[in-house]
């Protein structure tokens, strides 16, 4: 009886050893199959607004002096406010009223700017506010025009948010 016992303990090994079903919890908590991307999804920007501070301000004297005070902010998957390194394009249309889209002949279009740039990010960041300010330069002078400012954002991984922000300029005494 011992000979039997002492040979089913050497051999036991042997039964519980070789090829079964994974365990379908493994041991590590982390999905390595998950790409860097997917983590980080959630911390990027999810939406784009322009603040309704956003103004034209007109210079009684040269054209040249005026511009338009675009306020941005970048709002993550929960709304909060966040800094990202993104590119903003901005785009100036004149307002067509009684129709689908209202926006109608485009007036200008600003050189793409590049938020990848710790410093340049940080230049624009108005921290008080949680949002970004940016003044763009008018080529003409805008009187009296109910105009809208679109505000594309493109993020790293290539998405595009965009937000249109209806704009009056203000009246000069």
């Amino acid at each position: 009886m011992r000979t039997i016992s002492v040979l089913l303990l050497a051999l036991s090994p042997l039964f519980y050893a070789g090829c079964g079903e994974p365990n379908s919890n493994p041991a590590f908590p982390i999905d390595f199959s998950r790409s860097q991307d997917s983590v980080y999804s959630h911390f990027g920007p999810a939406r784009i607004d322009v603040l309704p501070i956003t103004t034209i301000t007109s210079s009684a004297g040269s054209p040249g002096e005026s511009a338009i005070n675009v306020y941005v902010c970048l709002l993550d998957s929960f709304d909060s406010q966040i800094k990202a390194p993104v590119t903003l394009r901005f785009e100036l249309f004149q307002y067509t009223q009684r129709s689908a889209d209202p926006k109608g002949k485009r007036l200008n279009i600003w050189p793409d700017i590049d938020l990848t740039n710790a410093g340049v990010n940080n230049s624009h960041w108005q921290d008080f506010l949680r949002a970004y300010k940016f003044s763009l330069p008018l080529q003409q002078r805008i009187t009296g025009e109910t105009c809208i400012i679109q505000a594309t954002c493109i993020c790293p991984t290539g998405k595009r948010l965009w937000a249109d922000f209806c704009i009056r300029p203000a009246r000069l005494p």
